[in-house]
């Protein structure tokens, strides 16, 4: 999945069929940054485990386990270990479960939903009954996209409802959650500057911007950014900047004071600094590695020079 902007804007699927199915691997050591996207998607982890960020709450997925990710959610992903792992991500528009008509359907479970005053369960685990048939379900769709036989997306479409009419019987009222809605405003309240982090990453940012950009002292905005995505700005901008250099580590053409200018870093030497301290290897190891197919991560000495 392309994941560059924060905003993701693109058509999942087409206007007849608002759906996909991708299979998601990690890139550089992660599976995805932080973003958001209109369409709802469920995550299920076919193969080792992932620490999913969604909102201001951390999840670690297990093989065979799912997730509900809302409408305009804040979500990232990140690899749990070293092992290998990979999962599938289904991401449709809101308007597939809907009828032509407005409906009890939309007007009674749907719409409350997606305007966050229903709560449904977002983790589902292998102990229940219930949770067992939405894996069930979430795997068929997995495959009926695969597949495509005849009359697949009359399967998905069914397998969807029937995944909400499982999870309806386990759903709260958000007046019941008071929480929520604070902690969904905060999230909203986020966004800009993480928005403007992305884009702007390989130009030099300061914390007073982005603490003015949400109408914030640069103390508050701190502490506000790491309750929220778990680091501090800096610490975030400069992982962001690592997994933007990594990408241009694999054109050998490009010196590495060069990578580090592009991706924002002023001194190259605070560059290899923090690329280090991130990846346990310093740029120019890490391009050996992805460049020589003879080389292995250990063959790289840790403490090796640029």
């Amino acid at each position: 999945m392309n994941m560059d902007a924060l905003h993701e804007g693109r058509m999942h699927g087409d206007l007849m069929f608002p759906l996909s199915v991708y299979r998601v691997e990690k890139v550089n050591d992660v599976f995805f940054n932080y973003h958001w996207h209109k369409e709802i998607e469920f995550i299920y982890m076919t193969e080792g485990s992932a620490c999913f960020y969604i909102g201001s709450s951390l999840t670690e997925l297990r093989q065979g386990e799912g997730l509900l990710i809302p409408s305009g959610q804040l979500h990232a992903c990140y690899p749990a270990s070293e092992l290998p792992a990979y999962f599938h991500a289904i991401v449709f528009d809101s308007h597939l479960l809907s009828s032509s008509a407005y409906d009890v359907i939309q007007s009674k479970y749907i719409q409350p939903w997606i305007e966050r005053r229903l709560i449904l369960p977002g983790i589902f685990r292998s102990t229940d009954s219930w949770e067992q048939h939405v894996r069930l379900m979430l795997m068929n769709i997995i495959k009926q996209f695969e597949i495509k036989p005849l009359g697949y997306e009359l399967q998905i479409k069914a397998d969807l409802l029937a995944i909400f009419a499982e999870l309806l019987p386990h759903s709260e009222l958000s007046s019941d959650l008071p929480r929520n809605a604070t902690q969904a405003s905060k999230i909203e309240r986020i966004k800009p500057a993480l928005q403007y982090m992305h884009e702007h990453y390989n130009q030099r940012i300061l914390i007073s911007e982005l603490a003015a950009m949400i109408g914030m002292s640069e103390g508050h905005f701190c502490r506000f950014f790491k309750a929220i995505v778990k680091k501090t700005p800096i610490e975030y901008l400069n992982f962001y900047r690592v997994e933007r250099a990594m990408k241009c580590l694999e054109d050998p053409k490009i010196k590495i004071i060069d990578v580090a200018s592009e991706v924002g870093f002023e001194s190259p030497s605070y560059f290899i600094k923090t690329f280090k301290g991130l990846k346990q290897m310093t740029p120019t190891d890490y391009r050996k590695l992805i460049t020589d197919p003879d080389a292995s991560s250990s063959d790289i000495p840790m403490g090796s020079a640029t």
